[in-house]
Protein backbone atom coordinates (compact mmCIF):
# COMPACT_ATOMS: atom_id res chain seq x y z
CA UNK A 1 0.00 0.00 0.00
CA UNK A 2 1.22 3.31 -0.60
CA UNK A 3 1.77 5.57 2.18
CA UNK A 4 -0.67 8.40 1.85
CA UNK A 5 0.15 11.82 2.04
CA UNK A 6 -2.70 13.17 4.74
CA UNK A 7 -5.21 11.46 6.02
CA UNK A 8 -8.56 12.55 6.67
CA UNK A 9 -9.19 10.61 10.33
CA UNK A 10 -13.15 11.77 10.45
CA UNK A 11 -15.75 12.15 8.16
CA UNK A 12 -18.87 10.52 6.58
CA UNK A 13 -18.39 9.23 2.79
CA UNK A 14 -21.60 6.94 3.23
CA UNK A 15 -24.24 9.32 4.11
CA UNK A 16 -27.17 10.70 1.02
CA UNK A 17 -25.15 14.01 0.30
CA UNK A 18 -22.56 11.75 -1.93
CA UNK A 19 -24.65 9.12 -3.26
CA UNK A 20 -24.56 11.12 -6.64
CA UNK A 21 -20.68 11.44 -6.71
CA UNK A 22 -19.45 9.33 -3.83
CA UNK A 23 -16.60 8.09 -6.44
CA UNK A 24 -15.51 10.53 -7.79
CA UNK A 25 -14.86 12.50 -4.50
CA UNK A 26 -13.04 9.69 -3.28
CA UNK A 27 -11.03 9.73 -5.96
CA UNK A 28 -10.44 13.60 -5.97
CA UNK A 29 -9.16 12.90 -2.29
CA UNK A 30 -6.82 10.06 -3.70
CA UNK A 31 -5.32 11.84 -6.43
CA UNK A 32 -4.17 14.43 -3.62
CA UNK A 33 -2.98 11.35 -1.70
CA UNK A 34 -5.47 11.49 1.18
CA UNK A 35 -6.96 8.63 2.83
CA UNK A 36 -9.76 8.61 4.97
CA UNK A 37 -11.66 7.32 7.71
CA UNK A 38 -15.34 7.07 6.66
CA UNK A 39 -17.56 6.69 10.04
CA UNK A 40 -20.98 5.27 9.85
CA UNK A 41 -23.03 6.28 13.12
CA UNK A 42 -26.22 4.89 11.89
CA UNK A 43 -28.28 1.24 11.77
CA UNK A 44 -28.97 2.28 8.10
CA UNK A 45 -25.35 3.19 6.99
CA UNK A 46 -23.15 0.61 8.76
CA UNK A 47 -23.25 -1.84 5.99
CA UNK A 48 -22.58 0.79 3.08
CA UNK A 49 -19.80 2.10 4.39
CA UNK A 50 -18.08 -1.19 4.88
CA UNK A 51 -19.03 -1.39 0.80
CA UNK A 52 -17.55 1.56 0.36
CA UNK A 53 -14.43 0.67 1.99
CA UNK A 54 -13.66 -2.40 0.51
CA UNK A 55 -14.44 -0.88 -2.48
CA UNK A 56 -11.48 2.03 -2.43
CA UNK A 57 -7.98 1.43 -1.54
CA UNK A 58 -7.75 4.52 0.42
CA UNK A 59 -10.98 4.45 2.58
CA UNK A 60 -11.23 2.53 6.04
CA UNK A 61 -14.44 1.72 7.91
CA UNK A 62 -15.24 3.41 11.33
CA UNK A 63 -18.58 1.83 13.12
CA UNK A 64 -20.29 3.60 15.68
CA UNK A 65 -23.73 4.79 17.22
CA UNK A 66 -24.54 8.58 16.81
CA UNK A 67 -25.66 9.54 21.14
CA UNK A 68 -29.33 10.45 20.48
CA UNK A 69 -29.31 7.01 19.28
CA UNK A 70 -28.98 5.40 22.58
CA UNK A 71 -32.05 2.87 22.55
CA UNK A 72 -30.82 0.90 20.08
CA UNK A 73 -28.02 0.25 21.95
CA UNK A 74 -27.26 -3.67 22.43
CA UNK A 75 -28.14 -3.93 18.72
CA UNK A 76 -25.18 -1.94 17.81
CA UNK A 77 -23.00 -3.43 19.72
CA UNK A 78 -23.41 -6.78 18.56
CA UNK A 79 -23.66 -5.57 15.12
CA UNK A 80 -20.03 -3.72 15.60
CA UNK A 81 -18.55 -7.05 17.41
CA UNK A 82 -19.19 -8.94 14.89
CA UNK A 83 -17.69 -7.05 12.22
CA UNK A 84 -14.57 -5.78 14.01
CA UNK A 85 -12.00 -7.20 12.32
CA UNK A 86 -13.37 -5.41 9.15
CA UNK A 87 -13.05 -1.74 11.00
CA UNK A 88 -9.70 0.04 11.84
CA UNK A 89 -11.96 2.31 14.77
CA UNK A 90 -15.15 2.48 17.00
CA UNK A 91 -16.99 5.31 16.69
CA UNK A 92 -18.19 8.08 16.24
CA UNK A 93 -19.63 7.49 20.21
CA UNK A 94 -20.14 9.27 23.12
CA UNK A 95 -21.67 12.23 24.67
CA UNK A 96 -24.44 14.85 23.16
CA UNK A 97 -25.96 17.20 25.85
CA UNK A 98 -27.25 19.49 23.19
CA UNK A 99 -29.71 17.69 22.12
CA UNK A 100 -29.99 15.25 24.91
CA UNK A 101 -30.83 17.28 27.56
CA UNK A 102 -33.07 14.98 29.81
CA UNK A 103 -31.41 13.70 32.63
CA UNK A 104 -32.56 10.07 32.36
CA UNK A 105 -31.63 9.92 28.61
CA UNK A 106 -28.25 11.56 29.49
CA UNK A 107 -27.53 8.60 31.81
CA UNK A 108 -28.91 6.09 29.43
CA UNK A 109 -26.27 7.98 26.92
CA UNK A 110 -23.44 7.59 29.70
CA UNK A 111 -24.05 3.81 29.79
CA UNK A 112 -24.00 3.42 25.56
CA UNK A 113 -20.89 5.31 25.76
CA UNK A 114 -19.24 3.07 28.46
CA UNK A 115 -20.41 -0.30 26.72
CA UNK A 116 -18.30 1.24 23.36
CA UNK A 117 -15.55 1.85 25.29
CA UNK A 118 -15.42 -1.46 26.59
CA UNK A 119 -16.13 -2.97 22.91
CA UNK A 120 -13.26 -1.07 21.50
CA UNK A 121 -10.89 -2.37 24.44
CA UNK A 122 -11.89 -5.62 23.94
CA UNK A 123 -11.63 -5.34 20.15
CA UNK A 124 -8.39 -3.92 20.55
CA UNK A 125 -8.98 -0.87 18.40
CA UNK A 126 -9.08 2.80 18.90
CA UNK A 127 -11.77 5.06 19.67
CA UNK A 128 -13.83 7.95 17.77
CA UNK A 129 -15.46 10.50 20.35
CA UNK A 130 -18.27 12.84 20.05
CA UNK A 131 -18.37 15.32 22.68
CA UNK A 132 -21.13 18.19 21.54
CA UNK A 133 -21.59 20.61 24.58
CA UNK A 134 -19.96 17.73 27.06
CA UNK A 135 -16.24 18.26 26.93
CA UNK A 136 -15.73 17.82 30.52
CA UNK A 137 -18.61 15.03 30.78
CA UNK A 138 -16.98 13.15 28.07
CA UNK A 139 -13.60 13.29 29.34
CA UNK A 140 -14.12 12.08 33.05
CA UNK A 141 -15.83 9.31 31.34
CA UNK A 142 -13.15 8.31 28.58
CA UNK A 143 -10.54 8.56 32.20
CA UNK A 144 -13.02 6.84 34.54
CA UNK A 145 -13.21 3.89 32.09
CA UNK A 146 -9.45 3.62 31.21
CA UNK A 147 -10.23 4.11 27.75
CA UNK A 148 -6.91 3.80 25.17
CA UNK A 149 -6.24 5.20 21.61
CA UNK A 150 -8.90 8.09 22.00
CA UNK A 151 -9.58 10.49 19.07
CA UNK A 152 -12.24 13.40 20.08
CA UNK A 153 -13.35 14.77 16.94
CA UNK A 154 -14.60 18.32 16.73
CA UNK A 155 -13.95 19.15 19.95
CA UNK A 156 -16.23 21.96 21.15
CA UNK A 157 -14.93 22.44 24.64
CA UNK A 158 -12.96 24.39 26.49
CA UNK A 159 -9.09 24.38 25.22
CA UNK A 160 -7.59 24.14 28.67
CA UNK A 161 -9.74 20.85 28.76
CA UNK A 162 -7.88 19.65 25.45
CA UNK A 163 -4.54 20.48 26.87
CA UNK A 164 -4.96 19.16 29.67
CA UNK A 165 -6.09 15.25 28.14
CA UNK A 166 -3.71 15.41 25.30
CA UNK A 167 -0.58 15.70 27.05
CA UNK A 168 -1.29 13.64 30.59
CA UNK A 169 -3.80 11.35 29.27
CA UNK A 170 -2.40 11.09 25.77
CA UNK A 171 -6.06 11.87 23.79
CA UNK A 172 -6.14 12.67 20.20
CA UNK A 173 -8.10 15.78 18.97
CA UNK A 174 -8.97 16.47 15.33
CA UNK A 175 -8.92 19.73 13.99
CA UNK A 176 -11.73 20.12 11.43
CA UNK A 177 -11.79 22.21 8.03
CA UNK A 178 -14.21 25.05 9.66
CA UNK A 179 -10.99 26.21 11.65
CA UNK A 180 -10.79 28.65 9.31
CA UNK A 181 -13.94 30.40 9.92
CA UNK A 182 -14.32 28.88 14.17
CA UNK A 183 -12.36 31.26 16.65
CA UNK A 184 -12.95 28.02 19.23
CA UNK A 185 -11.04 25.57 16.39
CA UNK A 186 -8.06 28.31 16.39
CA UNK A 187 -7.69 28.30 20.43
CA UNK A 188 -8.03 24.06 19.87
CA UNK A 189 -4.92 23.37 17.37
CA UNK A 190 -2.71 26.07 20.48
CA UNK A 191 -3.82 23.84 22.80
CA UNK A 192 -3.30 20.62 21.99
CA UNK A 193 0.17 18.93 22.04
CA UNK A 194 1.62 18.32 18.73
CA UNK A 195 2.30 14.78 19.16
CA UNK A 196 -1.64 14.87 19.29
CA UNK A 197 -2.87 16.50 16.70
CA UNK A 198 -5.07 14.81 13.94
CA UNK A 199 -6.70 16.30 10.97
CA UNK A 200 -10.10 15.71 9.62
CA UNK A 201 -13.13 17.11 7.77
CA UNK A 202 -15.99 15.73 8.84
CA UNK A 203 -17.77 15.93 5.36
CA UNK A 204 -20.29 16.54 4.52
CA UNK A 205 -20.44 19.53 7.32
CA UNK A 206 -17.91 22.09 8.74
CA UNK A 207 -16.40 22.73 5.36
CA UNK A 208 -14.30 26.25 5.10
CA UNK A 209 -17.55 27.72 3.62
CA UNK A 210 -20.53 26.95 5.64
CA UNK A 211 -23.69 25.36 4.69
CA UNK A 212 -21.39 24.16 1.61
CA UNK A 213 -20.76 20.31 1.10
CA UNK A 214 -17.54 19.40 2.75
CA UNK A 215 -15.61 16.81 1.22
CA UNK A 216 -12.05 15.25 1.61
CA UNK A 217 -10.13 16.77 -0.91
CA UNK A 218 -10.53 20.00 1.38
CA UNK A 219 -7.92 18.84 3.80
CA UNK A 220 -5.28 20.79 2.89
CA UNK A 221 -7.30 23.83 4.12
CA UNK A 222 -6.35 22.32 7.53
CA UNK A 223 -2.45 22.33 7.16
CA UNK A 224 -2.50 25.72 5.52
CA UNK A 225 -4.43 27.43 8.67
CA UNK A 226 -2.56 25.02 11.08
CA UNK A 227 0.72 26.18 9.85
CA UNK A 228 -0.46 30.06 10.13
CA UNK A 229 -1.79 29.88 13.87
CA UNK A 230 1.18 27.82 14.72
CA UNK A 231 3.80 29.78 12.72
CA UNK A 232 5.47 26.43 11.52
CA UNK A 233 5.61 24.66 8.29
CA UNK A 234 2.78 23.55 5.97
CA UNK A 235 4.58 20.41 5.22
CA UNK A 236 5.74 20.07 8.77
CA UNK A 237 2.23 19.95 10.06
CA UNK A 238 1.33 17.32 7.03
CA UNK A 239 4.05 14.78 8.17
CA UNK A 240 3.62 15.69 12.07
CA UNK A 241 -0.47 14.77 11.68
CA UNK A 242 0.09 11.89 9.30
CA UNK A 243 2.24 10.52 11.83
CA UNK A 244 0.49 10.97 14.59
CA UNK A 245 -2.52 8.88 12.75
Amino acid sequence: MTRPLMIDSHCHLETEEFDHDRDSVIKKAQNLGISIITSAIEEKTWSKSLEIAEAHSNVYASLGLEPTQFGICDQALEWIRSNHERIIAIGETGLDHYLVRDHQDRENQKTCFEMMIGLAKEVKVPIQIHSRSAGRSALETLSESDAVDVHLHAFDGKASLARTASRDLGYYFSIPTSVVRSPQKKKLVKAVAIERLLLETDSPVLGPDKGARNEPANLPIVIQEISKILRREEEEIREIALENT
